[in-house]
């Protein structure tokens, strides 16, 4: 089989595994929602948010990191796994030991304080199965990603289906999500050693040459945790439990949508990191617009779909109790459109090894977040962080472009942009039009008359997209 098509059979498996791991995460949280109730969900939400934002502060752009080193020509990679893993071994396990302790000094219920022990070194499991993640992608075997995430989202449905036929309520839940985790992490060090061997090396040399290029990644991943995180840790603080809920289980279909861009651009980035560092810059430009195209077709759609069907969609995943979170959603949805946006153009920086230039405006995109969220959770609650959320997205987007676009040039095609717009407010405009009927109706609509419109306005450019890795080494 040729590399190309050997990436994309790859990038489809691996969208199917993520499809199917979508539904069972919504099946999980439609069984969560309607049993805990918006207060009971809030805490689940508030337990798995604190935890994830140890997992963000342990990751400190080792997977970024790894899967640009290995992706170089003549590296070594058994060595460079070696060390990547016994880096994130060693610092996981102190910020996870220390994630409980830290949470018994916030003004928390007992319950909550108990769950994030519960759940704490399940995400030292999850954090080292994203760094596995860089293996299966170099080694273009990201379906064996779909099968391990589809596994553990299988073995949460079953535990949370247990917890609640059983009664056991929210520590049961988080005992599922932990063991979940777990199983995340053992099937992918098993499938990844079938690829290549993983040892722990503890090389002083190699461990300051990693961190020499992950720094920026992670110095910009803690002032992106205070911004991505800082809404329901504040939000758990300031307001009730159930606001909690309320936007968590609108925060749940945001995280559904944006991990699709993070797919994708993982896949891409070796290959853009490629191009960029044998001096291709025609190449790298090249991949740079078609992956443009590529997900722009996907995040203006998602958006205006989201501002058409808000409130039903909620209704239907989580129930009537959280149908007030559908404006909640419509506003995060504004932040997700950026977060596509912001996925392209910071892999292109990591790519070109210009993550530095970042920093400083990570930095003062949290102090202006944290700002917003003081000012404005105590005023309006959950609208008030689904406001910022989609400003800190949107201010973020923006600056990488214009560092990215000062350093290649690059300018996306407006011609293409223009089509996807055009054809995204029609279906906006159809789909409203027919709010009387059952969401999922209306979506199944919405995705044919979308399709159909670039169809006939020639806005797909599927030639242009099957050649995006034709140059791939």
């Amino acid at each position: 089989m040729s590399i190309q098509r050997k990436i994309i059979s790859n990038t489809l498996a691996h969208l199917g595994g993520k499809i199917g791991g979508t539904v069972l995460g919504l099946l999980t949280v439609a069984l969560m929602t309607r049993y805990l109730g918006p207060e009971g969900y809030g805490k689940f939400t508030t337990v798995l948010s604190f935890l994830q934002m140890f997992a963000i502060l342990a990751g400190f752009g080792l997977p970024i990191t790894l899967a640009k080193l290995i992706a170089r020509e003549g590296a070594n990679e058994r060595q460079l796994l070696a060390n990547a893993f016994a880096l994130r071994l060693v610092s996981g396990l102190a910020i996870f030991i220390i994630a409980p302790l830290v949470g018994w000094l916030f003004p928390y219920p007992a319950e909550i304080k108990l769950g994030i022990m519960v759940g704490a070194l399940s995400f030292l499991g999850l954090t080292l199965h994203e760094l596995l993640v860089a293996v299966f992608q170099k080694h273009l075997a990201t379906w064996k990603i779909a099968i391990v995430e589809v596994a553990g989202r299988t073995v949460l449905l079953a535990g949370t289906a247990w917890a609640i036929f059983a009664d056991r309520g929210l520590i049961a839940i988080v005992g599922a999500l932990a063991a979940g985790n777990l199983l995340q992490f053992g099937l992918s060090f098993l499938l990844a050693r079938r690829i290549t061997p993983i040892g722990l090396a503890f090389e002083w040399s190699i461990w300051r040459d990693i961190f020499s290029e992950s720094w920026p990644i992670g110095v910009a991943v803690i002032f992106n945790l205070i911004y991505l995180k800082g809404d329901i840790i504040l939000l758990s603080t300031l307001r009730t439990q159930a606001e909690v809920g309320l936007y968590g289980a609108a925060y749940k279909v945001l995280d559904v949508v944006t991990v699709i861009p993070y797919i994708f651009m993982g896949l891409v980035l070796p290959l853009m990191s490629a191009a960029w560092s044998r001096g291709d810059r025609e190449d790298f430009n090249r991949k740079f617009s078609l992956a443009f195209d590529a997900l722009s077709l996907l995040a203006l759609p998602l958006m205006f779909g989201a501002f058409a069907v808000s409130g039903d969609l909620i209704t239907f995943v989580a129930g009537a109790e959280f149908t007030t979170a559908g404006s909640l959603l419509a506003v995060l949805m504004v932040g997700g459109f950026a977060v596509f946006w912001h996925a392209l153009y910071s892999n292109a920086l990591v790519a070109m090894g210009q993550q530095k230039r970042m920093v400083l405006f990570y930095a003062l995109n949290a102090a202006i977040s944290i700002g917003l969220y003081l000012w404005l959770i105590p005023k309006i609650g959950g609208l008030g962080a689904a406001l910022v959320t989609a400003f800190s997205e949107l201010f973020i987007a923006v600056t990488v472009t214009i560092i990215v676009t000062s350093i290649t040039g690059f300018a996306p095609r407006l011609t293409q942009l223009g089509k996807v717009l055009a054809a995204s407010l029609i279906m906006f405009g159809a789909v409203s039009a027919v709010s009387a009927q059952h969401v999922l109706w209306r979506i199944l609509f919405g995705v044919l008359v979308y399709a159909g419109l670039l169809a006939l306005i020639r806005g797909l450019p599927t030639k242009s997209l099957r050649t995006i890795f034709s140059r791939a080494h």
